[in-house]
């Protein structure tokens, strides 16, 4: 089964400050080892940076682990690129992407959750910092579209209008969006994971964060207390699973958690925030994270997991596995298994000629090629690639429907070879020696009859072309010693520095191949 890993992480023209980058940037531990399980499992994952190219490149996959926060620098896009999954109609994991939307909107989730009777604090949303309200103090004031504890300090408490109106302009002022002002619940913090597929819910033990504060610091899991390891919050905000708690209790969360996801539409897996108030012991809701941050050695999810027996390659799996259920695609997991996992993937070798192997192109290759395709010496005389990133060649390669080889000798990759622009008639072919210790040594011609040789023979062409600027005297004489013929001359068409050079024509037929031109016993 082929897995695309889709993430994303915001670049110069994000909003987030260098520290809040941290939350962002956790992302890619968690695409590592996904991407490490996947594999050990037997499946291909291919990590990918959320791009227009990448997400295009997603139809070629079986399964999408959805990790995107958002889209290039806008963040608030995560519930955009789930949509855009959801067109193609592959299979992905975490939330559909409505309920993103209105689980990002703190002020529309809870109205949402008001509605359904669960219990959530009192709120008010303020978009100028001059509306009415009615709430009780304290409150506490969140930018009401971020997540990861975005904008929330142990000084977001507010005691009275005074500071509710300077704090709410703050936050509007600095995340340019709304602010959500809550009534604080004094009393424990704890979190409820949830495993949410076709079966129904499975909520893993629950969480709770101990508070071990001076007195007079709120005890809020605030963004410095959640990320900032050197921080004294963080150090003295620590996570206990499972959390002790009374089964009476335990089972009231527990129930709160499945509704508050039900309510929301929330899938696959998710998070669920609790206050306990103090006074009578009674749990609200907080927030709902769908799709919450499964990073193996800090989430919370990963902690909950791990305290039910469940290695982190496990939870892995399980997820992608509730997402094949749903989409009505486990089978595409069985399979998998049967057919031999890795061992049959893209990327064996298809062919060998002349002591050289000829494999795939796969995205793993991209950083390679990429180096070769830049070096301008190598490419001088060859159309210049249109992938401007790695990630777009990545894409490329996803996306690609040529006949695209890395040639190795024994285990050392020494160039490329295409037989691109194919139809059911013909094709042209292209190749490169990227490494340097094997280039000028008359490798073109083994390597030009052997792509000959795989188009007639493998692809059944009638005829294959290629094209030579002038100046490029070692690829002429490696079509020519093939069997080409010159057909003709497009002058003047291939830049090089500054002038503009002729490009020669080739082209050879099956039955020239075939009756004994050059290259025929390739």
């Amino acid at each position: 089964m082929k897995v695309a890993i889709l993430y994303n992480v915001p670049g110069d023209g994000s909003c987030r400050s260098e520290t809040e980058m941290a939350a962002e940037l956790e992302v890619l531990e968690t695409v590592e080892v996904a991407k490490r399980s996947l594999e050990a499992a037997g499946h291909e994952a291919v990590p990918l940076r959320c791009s227009l190219e990448a997400l295009f490149s997603l139809k070629n996959f079986d399964l999408v682990f959805n990790l995107a926060e958002g889209f290039g620098d806008d963040l608030r896009a995560e519930a955009n690129v789930a949509g855009f999954i959801e067109l193609l109609g592959i299979p992905f994991t975490g939330s559909p992407s409505t309920a993103l939307e209105v689980a990002r909107d703190k002020g529309l989730s809870k109205l949402v959750l008001e509605r359904e009777g669960i219990p959530t604090p009192r709120f008010s949303i303020f978009r100028n910092g001059e509306e009415p309200f009615s709430l009780d103090f304290p409150v506490i004031i969140k930018p009401a579209l971020e997540d990861a504890s975005i904008g929330i300090t142990f000084d977001s408490i507010a005691k009275d209008e005074v500071e509710l109106r300077a704090k709410v302009s703050q936050v509007i002022e600095t995340y340019c969006q709304a602010a959500l002002a809550e009534e604080y619940i004094g009393g424990r913090e704890v979190n409820a994971a949830l495993f949410i597929g076709p079966g129904g819910f499975e909520v893993l033990p629950i969480s709770e964060i101990v508070f071990d504060l001076p007195d007079g610091t709120p005890k809020i899991l605030g963004f410095e207390a959640k990320w900032i390891e050197e921080s004294p919050l963080y150090q003295n905000t620590i996570p206990l699973c499972p959390a002790p708690l009374e089964p009476e209790l335990r089972e009231r969360i527990e129930d709160l958690a499945k509704r508050a996801c039900s309510a929301l539409g929330v899938e696959g897996y998710a998070r669920v925030d609790f206050r306990i108030r103090e006074e009578d012991g009674e749990p609200f809701v907080i927030e709902v994270n769908p799709n919450p941050c499964i990073n193996p050695t800090g989430s919370g999810f990963a902690r909950a997991a791990a305290a039910a027996g469940m290695e982190y390659p496990e939870l892995i799996l399980r997820i992608a596995r509730i997402a094949l259920d749903r989409f009505g695609r486990g089978r595409l997991w069985t399979d998998a298994r049967s057919n031999g996992g890795m061992a049959a993937l893209e990327g064996e070798v298809v062919f060998s000629a002349g002591g050289l192997d000829f494999r795939r192109v796969r995205a793993e290759d991209a950083p390679l090629l990429f180096r070769w395709f830049e070096d301008q010496e190598l490419t001088k005389y060859m159309e210049p690639s249109m992938s401007l990133t790695i990630d777009q060649l990545v894409a490329s390669i996803l996306c690609s429907k040529d006949e695209d080889f890395v040639i190795f000798e024994g285990d050392l990759p020494i160039g490329f070879a295409s037989l691109y622009e194919r139809t059911p008639c013909t094709g042209e072919i292209s190749y490169l020696i990227g490494d340097p210790d094997h280039r000028g040594v008359g490798l073109g011609n083994a390597i030009v009859e052997a792509i000959v040789e795989h188009g007639f023979s493998r692809l059944g062409l009638n005829s294959i072309y290629a094209s030579a600027t002038v100046e490029n005297i070692s690829s002429i004489r490696a079509l020519e010693a093939a069997g080409f013929r010159r057909i003709g001359t497009r002058r003047a068409s291939s830049l090089l520095g500054d002038r503009c050079l002729d490009d020669l024509l080739f082209d050879v037929t099956r039955e020239e191949y075939l009756s004994g031109g050059a290259g025929s016993g390739a």
